[in-house]
Parts: structure tokens; C-alpha cells; sequence
């Protein structure tokens, strides 16, 4: 494990103009006894900005980035406010974590906060003996880049679970779930209870909780009980009229009618979170008209989750890498694509479970091809292509199983014109800034 090294050149200095990633690998990657102290000392020397900011807390296995982006988009849509957003995890750079207005922190601005974490850093191991970790350096470095910024509201999502998750120190206007299942189960818990205890760590005493109804309801009702706390619980019969096109998805939510760009059925549940959120937002005297909420949803971009990378031929990525997430891309993918020839490129972390996510794959879809690669690059360790395509083998199924290096299958199948073929690249979204720069996207 790299601890935080404080005797770095000026040399290496100059190096962190390029990015955010070069700073922060300096730090611990995690810590084996997670607690929200260190978080405690940062605030404190930071002046406490935690305390002088209005957030909105989104956790969740499923759904919550989605959450984050159509909160933003409506929030943003009414032009009225200056809108901090923290994201986990990112896709191209650890920049886009800290966002406000929708830009990202620039090199310049991480510059100016380097000194000051180096001398926290510096200061916390001689006291504690314990290293910061990457993630309590960029949690901090957002909050108080949103603090000095004057955001009038900042969306958070947790990195992972809630409850000692870097993010859990604020007290925010209003808490919301997107899909709890199961997923980081060694450091999470192996039951849908557990793991929900752990997301609901972030429900905070006398404030609101949205949830659409779910499985793991019955443990956020009992927390946000224990926790003074108002419950809003969207049922499934709340939305009505549900349809859709090559465009849009439609649906009605008491008595209006909305349309979204986003893909899938479960973004409609995720959609009605948000105008959950968005009510109690405006019983705290923020001014979202409808026009702003009807322009957001319509316009709402989420890269990375059934996301167009090229059109011909059409390459589409979605990083779903658990058993929900797959089941919703199937879905979706049914809806959209079903009567395609389909050609899967795919790449799943050692912490995933591959067998669960190949099984299901396989008998969603019949004579279809099937490639299985190490990933891409040395920060994630993948699962290799032999693993997968093993397994996929031993299943026996009426499908094209092939493995390959992961630039090598995009490149064979830009070579494939026809256009009845699909490409999906999914399972992982560590490979997403090299699909990107594979496919010139």
C-alpha cells in the first residue's frame, strides 16, 4: 500500500498541473478500518465548509449517478442557481468528480489546493499514524471548492455504501436511495439488510428520504423511523401511460406528463425520485419552475449508461457490472434492439461477479457473439479473457463465444458495416476512456 509521500521535488510538483489523478495517487487508496474521523480533522482545519453548504445526498447500487445527472439538468434548466455536483466514480480523469455548473475543476484550481492538503496530509500522519486516503483528499478538496465558489446547492453521491462513506458527514436537505442490491458484498455485508443498514447510515436525523419502492424498503422505513425522519415512498402504480420511441420514454406522474432521453424502464423510477426531490427542494424556497423539470428530463445526458459512442457502425456502452444493473440492460436492450444481431465486448473487474453476469447474458440472447477480454490498462485488474471464456464455454449455449484483446475486438468489429449488427462494450466502466479514444468519440 503507497502512503502519502511529503518529501516530493518541485520537480514532481510541476507534474500535477496535468491532472487531478497525479496528486491523488500520492495517497492511500483505502484504508483497512474505515471511519468518518479523518473526515472530522479535514473539515475542521478547512473551516468547516461542510457545515455552510445546502446538499442533496444520493446513495444507492443502482441508479444514483443517474439521479445525480436529472437533478442537475432541472436545477440547472431553471438558470437560477450555481450547482455543485461530486460523482463516483469517474470515467475519464478524477476531475470530473468535482463539477460545478456542469465544469469540471480545472488543473490551475487543483493547483491552488495542493499546499493545503499536503500540510493536512502531513499534519494528520505525524498525529495518527495513518495516511489519508485518496478518496477523503478528493471528497474535502470538493467540498471546500464548492464552499469557496458560493454553490447554493450541492448534489453528493456516495463513492460506496453510506454509512462510512466519505460523503456521510453533511446534513443534507434530503436523502434518496436509487436501487440497493447486492454488490461490494465483502465490505458491504452478504445480505440485502446489511447492505441497505449500511446505505441507510446516510439517512440523517429530522430530514427527508426519498425511495421508490424496493426489496430493502422495509429497512430504510425502520431507519428513517428511528431517525425522526420523513419518509417519501413512490409505488409502482404511481406511473401510468408508460410508452416509448427511437427517442424518448413517456410516462405520467400525477397527472403530468413527462418525456426523458435516458434509456430504460428503470430510469422512469429514477425520474420520479427526482421530482420527489425536487418538490421538497422547492418547500425550501428553491425556485424550479415545471418548465425547468419537463426541459431537464428531456435533455438529460448520462454518459456511459447506454450510451452512443458511433453510429456506423452503431457501438453502444453501459458499464453495468452487477446482477441488477444487467438485468436493466437486457431489458433495455430488448426494447431498443431486439430483432439486431448483437456482438457483446466484454470486460469485468475482479471484485464483480463474472459468472452472474455471463449466465445471464447468455440466456438473454441466442445467436449472438460474444467477446470476452482482460480489459484494458494496469489501475483495474481484470478478470482475463480465459476466466470468462472458459465459463461462457461450460454453459453450452447457442451463441458465438470468442476472446480477444479488448482494442483488437473494437477494432474487428469497426471493420463490420453491416448495419443490422449492434456492439455493446459493457461489464466494466474502467474502459470507457479507451473505448472512447478507440472509436474517435
Amino acid at each position: 500500500m503507497n502512503t502519502y509521500n511529503t518529501n516530493q521535488t518541485s520537480k514532481e510538483k510541476n507534474k500535477f498541473d496535468i491532472n487531478l489523478d497525479i496528486f491523488l495517487n500520492k495517497f492511500t487508496q483505502t484504508t483497512d478500518f474505515p471511519t468518518l474521523d479523518a473526515m472530522y480533522y479535514i473539515m475542521e482545519r478547512l473551516g468547516k465548509p461542510h457545515q455552510k453548504l445546502k446538499f442533496v445526498h444520493i446513495a444507492g447500487t443502482n441508479g444514483k449517478g443517474s439521479i445525480v445527472e436529472m437533478l442537475n439538468k432541472i436545477i440547472l434548466c431553471s438558470k437560477k442557481y450555481i450547482v455543485g455536483k461530486f460523482i463516483s466514480p469517474h470515467l475519464l480523469t478524477s476531475n470530473e468528480s468535482i463539477q460545478i455548473n456542469n465544469k469540471s475543476i480545472t488543473p490551475n484550481q487543483v493547483e491552488k489546493y495542493i499546499p493545503i492538503f499536503e500540510n493536512i496530509a502531513s499534519d494528520y500522519l505525524k498525529e495518527t499514524g495513518r495516511s489519508l486516503t485518496r478518496f477523503e483528499v478528493l471528497t474535502s478538496m470538493a467540498i471546500l471548492y464548492f464552499f469557496e465558489n458560493k454553490c447554493d446547492i450541492v448534489i453528493l453521491e456516495v463513492g460506496l455504501g453510506g454509512m462510512y462513506d466519505c460523503t456521510n458527514i453533511v446534513n443534507p436537505i434530503v436523502s434518496a436511495f436509487g436501487n440497493i442490491s447486492f454488490d461490494h458484498i465483502a465490505i458491504l455485508g452478504n445480505t440485502l439488510e446489511e447492505i441497505a443498514l449500511q446505505k441507510a447510515g446516510i439517512i440523517k436525523e429530522n430530514s427527508n428520504t426519498v425511495i421508490f419502492e424496493q426489496p430493502a424498503l422495509n429497512t430504510i422505513k425502520k431507519v428513517c423511523l428511528e431517525k425522526h425522519n420523513n419518509l417519501v415512498c413512490i409505488k409502482n402504480n404511481d406511473i401510468s401511460n408508460y410508452h416509448s420511441d427511437k427517442f424518448f420514454q413517456y410516462f405520467t406522474y400525477k397527472d403530468t406528463k413527462y418525456c426523458i432521453n435516458l434509456k430504460g424502464k428503470k430510469q422512469i423510477e429514477n425520474a420520479v425520485v427526482v421530482l420527489e426531490i425536487i418538490k421538497i427542494l422547492q418547500k425550501e424556497n428553491f425556485d424550479i419552475p415545471k418548465e425547468a423539470i419537463l426541459s431537464g428530463l428531456k435533455s438529460v445526458y448520462h454518459p456511459a449508461r447506454f450510451e452512443i459512442l458511433k453510429t456506423n457502425p452503431i457501438f453502444i456502452y453501459d458499464g453495468a457490472h452487477n446482477k441488477d444493473a444487467m438485468i436493466n440492460l437486457i431489458e433495455t436492450i430488448k426494447e431498443n434492439y431486439n430483432s439486431n444481431d448483437k456482438t457483446f465486448i466484454i470486460s469485468v473487474i475482479q471484485t464483480k461477479d463474472y459468472k452472474t453476469l455471463i449466465n445471464l447474458l447468455l440466456n438473454a440472447f441466442e445467436n449472438s457473439t460474444f467477446i470476452f477480454t482482460s480489459g484494458f490498462g494496469s489501475e483495474h485488474k481484470f478478470f482475463s479473457s480465459d476466466t470468462l471464456y472458459d465459463y461462457a464455454i461450460s454453459l453450452n449455449s447457442n451463441n458465438i463465444l470468442e476472446k480477444e484483446k479488448f482494442d483488437i475486438a473494437i477494432e474487428n468489429s469497426l471493420k463490420n458495416l453491416d448495419t443490422n449488427t449492434i456492439n455493446f462494450i459493457i461489464g466494466s466502466f474502467y474502459t470507457y476512456q479507451k473505448a472512447k479514444e478507440l472509436l474517435n468519440a
